[in-house]
């Protein structure tokens, strides 16, 4: 049989340390035969799944169609951070005026809720915590900025606090901060638990869930979609594209694809350490990230490991070369790690736009996406499925709290690789010059 997937892109999976540590997968065979439904999903990961869920809640039919397994993307790859909020520095009064703007904001700024209110209303085991999220300053330029972000946050009844340097160090472990923006509602879990979590819920409630069904083709016919598999077909009302940065991998996606920009970031974990390094890092629970363009994250995961994330290579492989800069950075912020052994490394592809504003788009009648989430996708997606699930039955697009856009493709998509390495060593400059302002 022919596989439809990479062996690279297997492999980034198979390393990780989530795949090593994740609860059992569901039960999800390969569809087979000709079935009718009101809604097909395209992707398994966040996005999908819990669209799938909030429509089969509704008592709408629907039938979730994964190249692989629930979570294989980006959602049982990433750092399990669980982030509210959008992007800083987004001009949303002057895109979208101030009552989008401010719906917008306070729609992102409870995200997080929707992920932890999952887990514990369905019971999903993935190591859920809410410790909270620090976004830690890399200059003092970005520290006053972090300051006012935080009166502006706590204005608006978030609970957010923000950290001196010292403070700072004494929460992430770290000295080589300014100073941080702490929200206390943020946290981290176990993304492939979680997302398998998340496929065990949508099967509870009334969705089928095929993984193993590559989407093949996708055409209108007779007034309805009709989506092709090497093992059968289904037809639908409805479909949403919920493929992010692997919309590639299959034909379907196309009408996306260059919607958003791939990359791929990479990550270590050490082994489990002792209990006398561990006082000295983040709380188990904590996600910890940057204001640096080029960016690293961290965390500490159940057993004690410690996770850095950071960028790698353009094309996705898997050789040591692909993990220098997390190391380097590793070394950079936590000396006293650098001699522990590095027990897991793996990456997987994110996705932006250019606007850092995730997308909802419907490039033909019936065709729905949600994809560009900007490397905060744990919360902003799985909030997103009950806005799909709204959109997708009947609510207007001008009453969502995200807006619907044109799905416009990116200017030079096919230059996407040589104009990211040019962008991430300008970014690196100006990271650079920010800190020696100090």
């Amino acid at each position: 049989m022919t596989d439809y997937i990479s062996t690279l892109d297997r492999q980034g999976l198979a390393q990780s340390l989530w795949a090593a540590t994740a609860v059992a997968a569901p039960d999800c065979p390969p569809l087979e035969g000709h079935v009718s439904t009101d809604i097909a999903v395209i992707g398994a990961g966040f996005a999908g799944l819990s669209t799938a869920l909030h429509l089969a809640e509704k008592g709408v039919s629907v039938t979730v169609l994964e190249a692989a397994e629930p979570g294989f993307g980006a959602s049982g790859r990433n750092g399990g951070q669980v982030i509210n909020g959008l992007k800083d520095g987004l001009d949303l009064v002057g895109k979208f005026g101030a009552a989008k703007a401010e719906q917008m904001q306070a729609f992102a700024a409870r995200t997080a809720d929707t992920v932890f209110d999952l887990v514990q209303r369905h019971g999903i085991d993935c190591d859920a915590g809410r410790s909270g999220w620090i976004q830690a300053a890399h200059s003092n330029r970005n520290a006053q900025d972090l300051l006012r972000k935080v009166e502006e946050r706590a204005a608006q009844g978030a609970n957010v606090t923000y950290l001196n340097g010292e403070e700072t160090a004494e929460a992430t472990g770290c000295d080589w901060y300014r100073g941080a923006f702490l929200d206390r509602e943020c946290g981290t879990l176990q993304p492939l638990s979680y997302a398998r979590g998340l496929a065990v819920a949508a099967q509870k409630a009334g969705a089928t869930v095929h993984g193993q069904s590559p989407v093949l083709s996708l055409a209108r016919v007779d007034g309805k979609w009709r989506v092709e598999t090497p093992g059968g077909s289904v037809t639908a009302d409805k479909i949403v594209l919920c493929t992010n940065g692997y919309s590639s991998l299959t034909d379907a996606a196309k009408s996306v694809e260059r919607v958003v920009l791939p990359f791929f970031s990479y990550q270590i974990a050490t082994a489990p350490l002792s209990d006398n390094l561990l006082k000295t890092l983040p709380a188990q629970g904590l996600g910890v990230s940057e204001t640096r363009r080029v960016l690293s994250y961290s965390r500490i995961d159940a057993q004690g490991r410690f996770l850095m994330g950071a960028r790698g290579r353009m094309d996705g492989e898997l050789d040591e070369s692909g993990f220098s800069f997390a190391r380097r950075r590793l070394q950079e912020l936590f000396p006293r790690l650098a001699s522990q052994a590095i027990e897991f490394g793996w990456n997987g592809r994110v996705a932006i736009t250019l606007d850092h504003l995730p997308r909802l788009v419907e490039p033909a009648p019936g065709l729905h996406a949600a994809l560009g989430w900007n490397g905060r996708g744990v919360a902003m997606t799985s909030a997103m499925g009950p806005v799909m699930a709204d959109w997708l039955t009947g609510t207007r697009a001008e009453e969502l709290p995200m807006p619907v856009t044109k799905a416009k493709p990116i200017p030079f998509h096919s230059l996407r690789v040589p104009a990211s390495r040019a962008m991430a060593y300008w970014y690196k400059l100006q990271d650079e010059r920010e800190r020696a302002a100090d």
